[in-house]
């Protein structure tokens, strides 16, 4: 007798008919939006990422404000993760930390205990520091009583919490940001809050003043950190555009044989200029350093001391350190920033000083909405009061006269002519109310209600009255701002220019437009300086097919912010791919794919690439990874051990990636293995003879010989 087992019909209803891209792609868009939307990119409004906002909210309800005893910032972060962001700890007290640091253009948070100083710092523990809203942090929550900002729901339903901040000054613009997201990345430089609120005040006034009045008004960035902007190259395009890319030096002094550092670039840290200058010496390219001290400290702040060796010179040091290390970099600004709509894009200063003034308009409005909604409210009582005072004695008769309330009610209504909610008003005060005294208190009342109800009706009907509240209030806000820590930090030197790079002592030479960037052992884009990319799209192929692009705002700009490192092993070749260029893959087995980076989605630093290309077979690999221009006149040289051909770069279609490319070298006589492939933007000779390009298609390989050269 044979056992069965009954198998229980699957439930159709639980059942999934997608294919595994499919899924992953939709949640992977999910979080892609969810990145961009809810924790990498700023509002253009406020100027705050939610982390940040929420982390201001919850201090406003807490009452942790200025005067106000400060609260154990542990307690602080694990209200906010637990009531409004549902995300570590750790990430909210980071971002805590940054507001509250010293190096901070207008610090947000008082911090109580070891936040900060210098860049690169590390906080003490958050069971150790305390936090409460500085001055300038309170008014960006000040309003919030007011009902002047839409609320939404938390992520649990349970709370509710403002969509943007009533801000009364633009953080975004005098703090600055950084956040990198899937697809976007934001890099604000911070500015005076000074020049930055009178900016605001011009272009309230006019709307459509000129970019020249704006550079006059805002001439460059202005961060806490201090440095200098060298030069003009590229400041007006950013202030006009949002875009463009300047140089910023770190103060450098020379005190007799000592170089003396006192201030670095924004993004820079200590230690990774200290790990540079010790390789450089190590290298042999700063071969005149004798000894490098860290004399840091929390009271005079940063001071790294570079001395210059016996027969060699401090003021040629000090070129080499700003040339060779990351004393002397360049800040590519770009102002992404979400609008109305949670959607990034990108913003111009104008545009985002712009959205400030929008907010604060629509601020005064719905806070003006509300207040008249109270006004009215009680000059609706008020003005039914004031009819019963008018005769007293009959409304206390009707009220004794009653058996229920409802019949005063009804009574008070029908003699003095009122409704329902001014009578019940009437039932409920206290008799001490009804003296001759508060009668005249009620007519003074009603006077100021009627002044304040139409002011605030003109408010919200009329913008100039608005504006000219706006332009009153940030005035007042620009007091915060007038003390000396306030004053202009960062130095504009129009006149100076970029330092050249230096490889030894007996002179400078020019750095190299074209810098050789590789994908280095730690998993970011470097050059031969040592230098980190900071714009432009990075790209890495593996013998085994993947690739990976990502974008330059993608990557760290300080060392040791750099997280694990992808795996290398088998990398073929990486670079920067210039803007316009194609990527194209050729195979052991003669197959090319020519791969557009705009259809692939860049990675992060830790990515270990995509499927780029399929291998065919055992034994296949890539053996080349050029960049191919999009532009006709681009060859491919494709040599096997028995013929050689030039195939046309347009020639080659565009393919997604993943796929097994298309042939282009017909192997002969047995052959089934390409040696190589290379590519000239000129063309190739054979000898003194240009070889003519051959569709991929042809069935015939040139001769065998490799004598053939890039012309040119």
């Amino acid at each position: 007798m044979t056992a069965t087992l009954d198998v229980p019909e699957q439930n159709a209803d639980l059942v999934l008919d997608q294919s595994a891209d499919d899924y992953w792609n939709h949640y992977q868009l999910t979080f892609a939006l969810y990145s961009v939307s809810d924790r990498a990119i700023p509002s253009a409004f406020d100027g705050l990422k939610p982390g940040q906002r929420r982390l201001l909210y919850q201090m406003h309800e807490s009452k942790l404000l200025p005067g106000n005893k400060p609260q154990k910032s542990s307690k602080v972060c694990s209200a906010v993760t637990g009531n409004l962001h549902p995300h570590g700890g750790a990430s909210m007290y980071g971002a805590a930390a940054l507001m509250a640091a010293e190096f901070q253009r207008v610090k947000v948070i008082d911090g109580q205990g070891a936040f900060p100083r210098i860049q690169g710092d590390i906080p003490a523990a958050d069971r150790y520091t305390e936090m409460r809203l500085s001055a300038p942090g309170a008014a960006l929550t000040a309003e919030l009583n007011d009902h002047a900002v839409p609320m939404v729901s938390t992520f649990d339903g349970e709370w509710i919490e403002p969509t943007v901040l009533p801000a009364q000054w633009p953080m975004l613009l005098c703090n600055g940001a950084v956040g990198i997201a899937e697809g976007w990345a934001t890099k604000v430089p911070a500015h005076n809050p000074r020049e930055v609120m009178a900016a605001c005040r011009a272009l309230l006034k006019t709307p459509n003043m000129t970019d020249d009045r704006l550079v006059k008004l805002i001439p460059g960035p202005d961060w806490g950190c201090g440095a200098t902007v060298v030069g003009t190259a590229g400041l007006r395009e950013y202030i006009t555009t949002g875009r463009g890319a300047f140089t910023v030096r770190g103060t450098v002094s020379v005190e007799g044989k000592n170089c003396i550092i006192t201030e670095l670039p924004p993004g820079v840290a200590s230690n990774t200029v200290q790990d540079r200058i010790r390789a450089l010496v190590d290298s042999g390219e700063l071969a005149g350093v004798a000894d490098m001290s860290d004399l840091t400290d929390r009271r005079n702040g940063l001071r790294i001391v570079v001395t210059a060796k016996r027969g060699h010179n401090a003021e040629q040091i000090r070129e080499q350190l700003l040339a060779l290390t990351p004393l002397e970099s360049t800040f590519a600004a770009s102002l992404v920033a979400l609008d109305e709509n949670r959607v990034p894009r990108w913003w111009s200063v104008r545009e985002l000083i712009s959205a400030f003034l929008h907010l604060r308009d629509s601020v005064v409005l719905r806070r003006s909405e509300y207040r008249l909604e109270k006004v009215t409210a009680r000059r609706h009582l008020v003005a039914g009061l004031m009819l019963i005072h008018l005769d007293i004695d009959t409304a206390v008769a009707i009220i004794r006269a009653s058996d229920t309330v409802d019949e005063a009610r009804q009574g008070l209504q029908e003699r003095f002519k009122i409704d329902a909610e001014q009578a019940d008003y009437v039932l409920s005060l206290q008799l001490r109310r009804l003296t001759k005294l508060d009668v005249i208190e009620l007519q003074a009342e009603a006077e100021k209600l009627d002044a304040e109800f139409a002011e605030l009706t003109e408010l919200v009907s009329n913008p100039d009255a608005r504006r000219k509240v706006i332009d009153q209030e940030l005035v007042e806000t620009a007091k915060l701002f007038k003390g000396a820590e306030f004053d202009r930090r960062t130095v504009l030197d129009f006149e100076a220019t970029p330092v050249s790079s230096s490889a030894a002592d007996d002179g400078p030479r020019e750095r190299k437009v074209n810098a050789a960037w590789r994908l280095d052992d730690r998993g970011v884009f470097s050059d031969s300086h040592g230098e980190l990319l900071t714009s432009g799209l990075g790209w890495a192929v593996w013998t085994d097919g993947r690739i990976k692009f990502t974008t330059g705002g993608g990557l760290p700009y300080k060392i040791r912010d750099i997280p694990v490192a992808p795996d290398i092993t088998g990398l073929l070749r990486s670079g920067v791919l210039p803007d316009g260029y194609h990527l194209a893959l050729v195979t052991r087995r003669g197959k090319v794919l020519r791969i557009d980076p705009a259809a692939v989605n860049p990675q992060g630093v830790a990515g270990n690439g995509v499927a780029g290309v399929k291998l065919v077979g055992d034994g296949d690999e890539v053996i080349a990874a050029l960049p191919v221009s999009c532009e006709n006149g681009e060859a491919i040289l494709s040599i096997s051990e028995k013929g050689w051909k030039v195939t046309e770069v347009a020639d080659i279609p565009v393919k997604g990636r993943g796929g097994a490319g298309v042939g282009f070298h017909p192997f002969v006589n047995g052959e089934d293995a390409l040696l190589s492939a290379s590519i000239s933007a000129t063309g190739f000779v054979r000898g003194k003879k240009a070889v003519r390009a051959e569709n991929r298609a042809k069935a015939s390989v040139k001769g065998s010989g490799t004598d053939v050269t890039p012309a040119g």
